[in-house]
């Protein structure tokens, strides 16, 4: 927004100088030539200036007209201090270059630290990886039993929906069961102690499976219409079955679940990832400020150099008016003299005293650039 700013400024003085010049050619052909003519013509009347005359005194005027031009452009330009400026602009952008550089790398500490931890708690991530791959599994077996035993609810009640919802709520016990089971499992300290906490925990989930099947069981029989449903089946049958799926549960659980610190080291490297994440875009973020820094500075300065160059391009303008008024008043002098003599100043070529010009010094265009690395 501030470099659009500066272009348009630099559009409309720009556009300013054009009219200015504009004016000035304008007095320069209406006003400075006919003066001059007339003041050439009566100076050659008397022979004027004499012949062995080698001041310039007889062309003061135009050089006092046309200082006056320049004086007044170089008031109504009121480019005098865009060095100054532009010198200032240089030292604003290599403090806020100094202040982004540091941030940047106080942004790329952090990234490295980040990176570090991320790389140190790999093994974590991979754990839970696993154990999420693991937990359709872990799901699945330990709430088999519920699944496949929810019609035989209806012992209970006689409403199926019921008897789903009862299913459902006894899926996720025997689910969280397992989870207690594998937390429980990891308490052993050898396996003797593993091998009496697995007995014992099957041994309570047994009679429940037991206690399931026995109902799975009246339920076939009412659906057989209180007849024999063609072989003989015993609830140990159905439990046994159920005791397994739910041991590869407990066993998947104990297996490949996280403890209390290896779920904070996994949350730790959770934290890292977003952190990384997070620095990641500051960064981008810095390193843009930082290359639309340059961009700024270097238009900046361009807008800066352009100004003084159209200051001295107009200066240069007026300085070729003066030495037109001067040939005129040469020509018309020599035309209209009674001696048919040249004056000894007509014939030196540096006899013209220079305009007074503010911006011709190429040092207005020496900035200094080099504080800006």
């Amino acid at each position: 927004m501030k470099n659009k700013q500066k272009e348009n400024l630099v559009q409309v003085i720009r556009t300013n100088d054009d009219g200015f010049v504009k004016q000035l050619s304008t007095l320069h052909t209406e006003d400075v030539l006919p003066s001059c003519t007339e003041r050439a013509k009566d100076d050659a009347t008397q022979n004027l200036p004499a012949p062995d005359t080698k001041s310039p005194i007889h062309f003061e005027f135009l050089t006092a007209r046309y200082n006056r031009m320049v004086t007044d452009y170089k008031s109504n330009a009121q480019r005098n201090h865009e060095r100054y400026h532009a010198n200032k602009d240089i030292t604003e952008h290599r403090d806020s270059k100094q202040r982004l550089s540091a941030k940047l790398e106080e942004t790329n500490n952090g990234l490295r630290i980040k990176q570090r931890a991320l790389e140190n708690l790999k093994s974590y991530r991979q754990k839970m990886a696993g154990y999420q791959k693991a937990l359709f599994g872990i799901v699945l077996l330990s709430c088999s039993e519920a699944i496949f035993a929810s019609a035989s609810f209806q012992v209970f009640v006689e409403n199926l929906l019921y008897s789903l919802i009862i299913g459902a709520t006894f899926a996720v016990c025997l689910y969280y069961s397992a989870t207690i089971g594998a937390r429980v499992l990891k308490l052993a300290r050898n396996p003797w102690q593993f091998a009496g906490i697995f007995a014992a925990i099957l041994l309570v989930i047994g009679t429940v499976f037991y206690t399931l099947g026995y109902f799975r069981l009246i339920y076939l029989n009412e659906m057989a219409d209180g007849g024999q449903i063609g072989y003989e089946l015993s609830p140990i049958q159905f439990s046994l079955i159920q005791l397994f799926f739910y041991s590869c549960a407990i066993l998947l659980k104990y297996f490949y679940s996280l403890d209390k610190y290896e779920l904070e080291q996994y949350h730790n490297w959770k934290e890292a990832k977003q952190g990384i994440t997070k620095l990641e875009k500051q960064k981008k973020a810095v390193e843009k400020e930082l290359e639309q820094l340059e961009v700024n500075l270097k238009q900046s300065l361009i807008a800066r150099k352009t100004l003084i160059s159209q200051a001295a391009d107009v200066e240069l303008k007026i300085n070729m008016m003066y030495h037109e008024a001067y040939q005129n008043y040469v020509k018309t002098n020599l035309h209209f003299r009674s001696d048919k003599k040249i004056p000894a100043c007509f014939e030196q070529r540096d006899i013209l005293p220079p305009l007074t010009l503010y911006f011709q010094d190429e040092t207005l265009l020496t900035f200094n650039e080099d504080d800006a690395l």
